[in-house]
């Protein structure tokens, strides 16, 4: 169950860079406390969800021999251990170990094989690595404001496995397109796996800056009006949307005016997605939008048409978390849980006794 979900604002990070660790760390902290209150329990410790920047797979194959014949969780839970010992590039650091399939006794399966007779399993597993500069200074924000890291996910591996896109990608390659303010990530799923991740440094605030410079408006509610409310199919584009007073005088925006604003930003916006992800189009596969871009109903539209191919949108449908924004950050509790229930964990993240 979602108890609460929660949103905060900081000036401290700028295209998922820290710009400012100090500022971070005290927003960090300010939101823990706030959110502890509400809940009625201290926070101790967080699940972190980490930006995909710089990322690499390195895929690999680890045996491990079963004890009396019979596979347990333990034996699977020893393989992955023992491949995270493996040397990755320097740059980058494993954050999720992710097992694709096993093989016992000469047949490979997805389904975890516990309680199947043999004297040896081997799991093929992909190491998801990340910028180890990145990482670092997001786990020491968090530990600097006063909670424990319980555990880190890349936000791309989050939101595939929460929308179940690696089943979906056995058949046909997917396309996940998180689509934030000020970047998007692209990411290739295909037989299962997390193929790669490229970040493009264009978002929606390409469409929301192009209004802002047109109309003196709160930034946020730009954002919204852009959002829910561009319509290039509107029956009625003269209907007024917005309205607010200006030196005596009241001005208005309709959709019309809107819309000509978003237009052009838009579609440069979706060209460029395209032609970025066109060889992969070609060869049959779907693309998926995540994050506020499935907020926006006109870009999943422009989307399609420019891609010719099928383009849905995701969010988590889940009560408390109904917002496509919060997608990575459910996703997280899913890949924690599996780690969970493979190691026969016990995890509390919050004081009881207070």
């Amino acid at each position: 169950n979602i108890i609460r979900s929660e949103k905060f604002y900081t000036n401290a990070i700028n295209d998922f860079h820290i710009t400012d660790m100090q500022e971070l760390t005290e927003d960090i902290r300010k939101a823990v406390q706030e959110c502890s209150a509400k809940i009625g329990s201290d926070i101790e410790q967080v699940l972190l969800v980490l930006p995909a920047y710089n990322f690499k797979r390195f895929p690999l194959r680890s045996k491990v021999v079963t004890e009396n014949g019979i596979v347990k969780k333990a034996d699977i839970a020893r393989a992955v251990s023992n491949s995270l010992h493996s040397t990755v590039d320097k740059d980058v650091m494993v954050v999720n170990p992710m097992i694709i399939k096993y093989n016992v006794n000469g047949i490979t399966t997805r389904r975890l094989p516990e309680k199947e007779l043999c004297n040896e399993v081997i799991v093929d597993i992909d190491l998801l690595c990340a910028d180890v500069g990145v990482c670092y200074d997001y786990v020491s924000a968090v530990e600097s404001s006063g909670v424990k890291v319980l555990d880190i996910v890349l936000n791309t591996y989050a939101v595939a496995k929460e929308a179940a896109l690696f089943e979906e990608s056995l058949l046909n390659p997917v396309i996940v397109l998180d689509v934030n303010r000020s970047c998007t990530y692209l990411s290739l799923l295909s037989k299962g796996k997390l193929v790669s991740t490229e970040i493009v440094f264009d978002g929606l605030n390409s469409l929301i800056n192009r209004v802002y410079r047109s109309y003196s408006l709160p930034y946020n509610d730009i954002a919204k009006l852009v959002k829910y409310s561009t319509d290039f199919n509107s029956e009625y584009p003269d209907d007024i949307i917005y309205a607010w007073s200006e030196g005596g005088t009241t001005k208005t925006i309709t959709t019309g005016m809107l819309n000509e604003a978003v237009e052009k930003p838009l579609n440069a916006l979706c060209d460029k997605l395209v032609t970025m992800c066109k060889p992969i189009i070609d060869s049959g596969a779907s693309i998926v939008i995540s994050n506020e871009g499935r907020q926006m109903k006109m870009f999943e539209k422009v989307l399609s048409e420019k891609a010719g191919c099928e383009v849905k949108s995701y969010y988590p449908d889940t009560i408390g978390i109904r917002d496509p924004s919060y997608a990575a950050l459910y996703g997280a509790f899913f890949v924690y849980r599996d780690k969970v229930l493979m190691n026969d964990l016990d995890v509390c993240c919050i004081d009881l006794l207070k």
